[in-house]
Formats: structure tokens, sequence, C-alpha cells
């Protein structure tokens, strides 16, 4: 009996040992009870201001040819030129010095250059688009001409018959037409090429080479759709006196519009009195300076 007891407290004592060497397990945290979302009623009870929808701007549409009409002798159908005129090279347009019966606008510049021609049109009878071209050459076909053609009674600068030599190092004039022709022959078709290339197209009022009073891009008329703009450079500047410019402008479909014109003054340079000269005076002899003495 004995040897039973002994056998049982011994087998208590490994049970005991044997717990004791086991690491004891965590319990494990309580999982946190998750809050409950907002729901669309509860986000919609603080009111978001709401902003108000804009005027819808109205988006620019094309002009679409009118098929019906014809161009007839005396009777062009092409764009008409809303602006013929002279623009500081900031952009700010000059008023003319004045405007005959004709309505042919006359300006004054002192120098001849240093400023801009500036050119805007409208659709015309035909109702197409205000062709946009400036360069279309071939010297050996009269018919290529730009959309904008230009010409002047007299020679720009030095009259170089070269066409487009507007860049160094063969930068160069325009020739005279005279009188004023747009008869289809290469010498004015390369006249036409010659000045037209020296502008630049704008097609946006918004983003044009003048500006008004205010400083804003515009053009300066608010019926134009088409804007050409040329800096009279030296080497194509306008001689002493009076210079008269016609211009025409075509459109898309190859129709002239009514021509314009436009005259330019630039006056003689004021002459130089030269001052008189005196009469040169006996010279006085220099007074010798004594030497110093040591």
């Amino acid at each position: 009996m004995y040897g039973r007891f002994t056998v049982r407290v011994t087998g208590v004592l490994i049970s005991v040992l044997f717990l004791a060497a086991c690491p004891i397990k965590k319990s494990a945290p309580p999982k946190p009870t998750p809050k409950p979302r907002a729901t669309a009623d509860a986000r919609s009870a603080t009111p978001v201001p709401t902003v108000p929808p804009g005027t819808p701007v109205a988006m620019p549409t094309r002009p679409i040819a009118n098929p019906n009409v014809k161009a007839t002798k005396g009777k062009p159908i092409g764009p008409i030129v809303s602006h013929f005129g002279a623009a500081r090279a900031d952009g700010h347009a000059y008023e003319p010095d004045s405007v005959d019966k004709d309505g042919v606008a006359t300006y004054k510049h002192p120098v001849g250059s240093g400023f801009m021609i500036v050119i805007e049109g409208k659709p015309g009878l035909s109702n197409a688009e205000v062709g946009r071209s400036i360069f279309q050459y071939d010297p050996k076909d009269p018919k290529k001409r730009p959309d904008v053609q230009l010409e002047s009674n007299r020679p720009l600068g030095d009259g170089s018959d070269t066409v487009c030599d507007r860049n160094r190092p063969e930068i160069g004039g325009v020739p005279a037409v005279n009188p004023p022709s747009f008869k289809e022959t290469q010498a004015i078709s390369d006249t036409l090429n010659d000045l037209a290339c020296r502008f630049e197209t704008f097609v946006e009022s918004a983003s044009s080479c003048t500006v008004t009073a205010n400083g804003d891009f515009s053009f300066i008329n608010k019926e134009s759709t088409t804007q050409f703009c040329m800096v009279i450079a030296k080497a194509w500047n306008f001689p002493i006196g009076t210079t008269e410019l016609t211009l025409r402008l075509r459109d898309v479909d190859g129709n002239p519009g009514p021509e314009k014109k436009l005259r330019l003054i630039r006056s003689e340079p004021p002459k130089r009195t030269p001052s008189p000269k005196g009469t040169p005076g006996p010279r006085k002899k220099p007074t010798p300076k004594p030497l110093p003495t040591r």
C-alpha cells in the first residue's frame, strides 16, 4: 500500500512540474466594436452650398458659303475689308489724319517705318470664309496668288524684285505696281506675294496683333473675322511723300472682294541750319611757368 501511495504522489509531482514548464498562453484581447458608419441621411444634415451653373458660351460658327451668289463684272462677292489702317508697334491703332469722301484714310508718319499696317476682313456676298494665305508663289504660274492682295504705287525700301526677301542676309523691299492693277500677270503676282509674305495672320480676336485702350487684345472692328498685320521695317519703309496702297481680299473659294485704298504721307525731314562759324582770333601764347628751384 505504501508503494502505491508513493507512485501516485510521484505522478502528481511530475504533472505539476510539466505544467509549470509550459508557457502560459495569453488570452486574445477583445475585438473593438466597430462604430456605425454615417449614412446618407446623417451627412445631409449639414447643407453644402451649391454653385449655380454659368451661362453657356456660344461656340463660334463658321460661315456657310452661299452657292446662289455668282460673281459678275463690277460686283465682287468676296470678303469685305472691315479695317485698313496703321497702328503703333505696341498694337494701339492710329486714328487717321483725314478721311476723304470716298472713305480713303490718310495717315502721316515722320519716318516711314517702325509701325504696323493692319488689315481686317469679314465674309462678303459669297458668305465664304476669308482666305488666310499670305504666300502662294510659282515663278511660272501667275494664277498662284495669296489671299491678301496688297500693292503700292511707289517702291517700298529699295524696291527689290526678289520675291519675299524679308530676312537677312538677302533682305530687300517691294517693287511698285503703278497704276494699281490686279491683272493676272507674272510680274503683278510676284509683287503681291512679295508684299503679302511679310504679314502675319490672326483668326481670333483675343490673340490679335492690336490692343484696346485698356491693353486687351482685340480686333479693331468687332465684325472682323480675320486679321493680317505687317510691321514696316526699314528695309521696306515708305518713301518721302505720298504713297497709296490698294488692297483686296479673297475668300476660301478664290472670290476677290471689293478694293480698299489707304494713303500714307511721310513728311520731309527738317533741314538743319548749319551753325555760323566764328572768325578764329589770334591764339594766345602760353605763359611759361617758372621752373622749381632746389
